[in-house]
């Protein structure tokens, strides 16, 4: 191999390698550096938590609290189970509890039967609980910790 066939060689190697990194988002070309709770709202909740959530439980409820929180209907519906009318739901919910949703949080969670966990939140202030029913996103998956929740099954403020 003579040196300018290695020179060539080597220039396509490291031509190859910003690509990489160009396309993948990586290195000096990626601008976005927010963690995942950053970007999806949950790490500016004032949350307390009691009762033995699962990490599957915890992170649902985070991510409803987080979307009243931003008064996001779109977003809370997202989360809901296929059941009733999730869209007009979750408007209901943000319209019930987007004010409460401001103030600090305590959420108590209960396990479910086998598989549907409940929670109730209590926010700072004198509004009664708001009380959700998980359920799981696959019920054919033993095992799996990912649920979604059942929007019109939740106390009225």
């Amino acid at each position: 191999m003579t040196h300018r066939t290695y020179g060539t060689a080597r220039r396509a190697v490291c031509l190859s390698a910003a690509a990489v990194l160009l396309v993948g988002g990586c290195g000096p070309f990626s601008t976005d550096k927010t963690p995942e709770r950053g970007k999806n709202g949950t790490d500016a909740l004032d949350l307390t938590v009691s009762g033995r959530p699962t990490p599957g439980s915890l992170a649902v409820t985070e991510h409803v609290l987080a979307r009243l929180k931003e008064r996001d209907p779109e977003g809370l519906a997202d989360l809901a189970a296929e059941q009733g009318d999730p869209e007009a739901d979750a408007r209901r919910l943000v319209r019930q509890w987007g004010a409460a949703a401001q103030r600090p949080a305590t959420a108590h969670f209960y396990p479910g039967e086998k598989y549907d966990p409940s929670v109730t939140i209590r926010f700072g202030g004198a509004r009664p609980e708001l009380s959700l029913l998980l359920v799981p996103e696959d019920e054919d998956s033993i095992g799996d910790d990912t649920y979604r929740v059942l929007l019109g099954r939740e106390s009225a403020p």
